[in-house]
């Protein structure tokens, strides 16, 4: 009986030590899963100090988007543009044999537009090339202008060029024009223009302009224009 007794209290304290143990191990795991808590806690405020300032960036989006949404539909923005309206060749002078234009004499009419009907707007770095065939002849200028609203300013150009030479393929098209007698000249330029929305809202553009003209040779008035083509286009 002792024997059997010794040996009960034997598994007894055998059980004893192995949930001790056990307690002991969970008691420790438990404590291992503490600190990814801890760190959560301690990261909490950092996500909320992120969560606000997307919140406080998304509405001043938003807030931005409408008024400039607002400002739209107030004042209804149309493009500035310059249109050519009329040219002349006044004087050309070729030379075959060599390629060069000794003399050749251009006037156009350009057309700058302003639609708006709130606004004024301005015209600045307006320069224009006349062109034969990729071969720059002349250059057209105009200093800083503006346009009232829901109106118009005329720019008569007219421009003088000597010397100008023509490569071999600019050569054999000048020599097809005289022939035709038509020669082919084309306006090519931009402009920067600008106007102002509101208070604080200023808007820029630049407005390019591509217009083949097609005059008559000896020199005279240009043909029939298309005032679509030659109507300077914004971005």
């Amino acid at each position: 009986m002792e024997a059997d007794h010794h040996h009960h209290r034997h598994h007894v304290n055998q059980r004893a030590a192995e949930a001790g143990a056990g307690h002991h191990h969970r008691h420790g795991r438990n404590d291992r899963r503490r600190y990814p808590e801890d760190d959560r806690q301690r990261s909490s405020p950092l996500v909320w100090m992120a969560v606000i300032l997307c919140t406080l960036l998304a509405i001043g989006i938003i807030v931005v988007g409408a008024a400039v949404f607002a400002v739209y539909l107030i004042y209804k923005p149309h493009m500035p543009y310059m249109v050519v309206t009329n040219a002349y060749l006044q004087q050309l002078d070729y030379s075959p044999a060599d390629g060069v234009i000794r003399d050749i004499q251009v006037r156009a009419d350009v057309l700058a537009r302003n639609t708006n009907s709130k606004v004024n707007a301005s015209f600045s770095s307006f320069n224009i090339d006349v062109k034969f065939h990729g071969t720059t002849l002349l250059q057209l200028r105009a200093e800083t202008f503006s346009v009232a609203r829901e109106s118009s300013v005329t720019l008569p150009y007219s421009g003088a060029s000597r010397g100008a030479k023509l490569d071999l393929a600019g050569m054999r098209a000048m020599e097809e024009a005289l022939r035709s007698r038509v020669v082919p000249i084309t306006l090519s330029g931009k402009a920067r223009t600008r106007w102002r929305m509101g208070i604080f809202l200023k808007v820029a553009f630049w407005t390019r302009l591509n217009c083949p003209l097609s005059f008559s040779y000896p020199p005279g008035s240009v043909m029939a224009i298309d005032h679509d083509t030659c109507r300077s286009r914004s971005p």
